[in-house]
């Protein structure tokens, strides 16, 4: 019922504009401190040396959601976990416009030979959770990005950065996780274990927009490497510089679009 309403049927609920339109989403996943996200979007910004406003936006159903004004575009960030909501914010932006969806985020490391801050981007991502099969409901619980915005993001971040590429699996329970899942789904293939990247593939392609995700190797599990270590807190500022370098590409991206 609700996938039948239109951008002029959800544009009146939710109280905006005739004409309002969102040109890009930019998501980071993460169940930590979120504070940091919107800062280092906006340390990215303000690198581009363009003039920009953001605001929250005054909606119930959209307060999660940072407004990014720059010149007549519109662009939206919010942190997810987990792709319940995710995948609602990801149907707005798509039915407003957006010509291009980028998740960043975290996930747990399960490629033997990988370190933490590595990155992964992948090459598609496995899926049993409702959201994602809702869109893609033929897509086997394979859920793919665009090739083309991977391989861009792939070449650049490769040049400062140790980018693998690699299928990664979308499971949304953290505590749930053995280790017997942990070598399980490093046997079969996968290179991280994260939250949303396969609604985020899923969605966008239900609405033919391109998407991509880029992931840090945040907790090593296939090393037995957890948040709970002592080295986790002392590799925090590391953690961020890269977190940084990442947002510095996508929002360059995000603006072209």
């Amino acid at each position: 019922m609700y996938k039948s309403y239109t951008a002029k049927d959800y544009r009146k609920f939710l109280k905006l504009k005739d004409d309002y339109h969102v040109d890009g989403f930019i998501d980071y996943g993460t169940g930590l401190n979120v504070k940091f996200t919107l800062e280092q979007l906006t340390n990215s910004l303000k690198k581009l040396k363009v003039d920009y406003f953001i605001s929250k936006l005054e909606s119930e159903a959209l307060g999660s959601i940072s407004e990014i004004k720059v010149g007549d575009k519109i662009y939206w960030f919010t942190n997810a976990y987990g792709g319940a909501e995710l995948s609602e914010l990801l149907h707005f932006a798509c039915i407003f416009g957006s010509h291009i969806n980028i998740h960043l985020g975290s996930c747990g490391g399960l490629l033997k030979g990988s370190n933490s801050r590595d990155l992964i981007i992948p090459s598609w991502s496995y899926a049993e959770e409702s959201s994602a099969k809702a869109y893609q409901p033929e897509a086997d619980n394979k859920f793919w990005p665009n090739e083309t915005l991977s391989n861009k993001f792939e070449d650049i971040l490769s040049k400062n950065h140790v980018v693998h590429r690699g299928p990664t699996i979308t499971y949304q329970a953290v505590l749930a996780q053995t280790m017997d899942d942990v070598l399980n789904w490093s046997k079969q293939g996968y290179y991280g274990v994260e939250m949303e990247a396969a609604t985020v593939f899923s969605v966008s392609n239900h609405f033919k927009v391109p998407a991509v995700a880029v992931l840090m190797i945040l907790d090593n599990l296939i090393e037995e490497e957890t948040i709970m270590d002592t080295n986790f807190e002392n590799s925090k500022s590391l953690r961020r510089q890269v977190s940084q370098s990442i947002f510095d590409v996508s929002v360059k991206e995000l603006l072209s679009k």
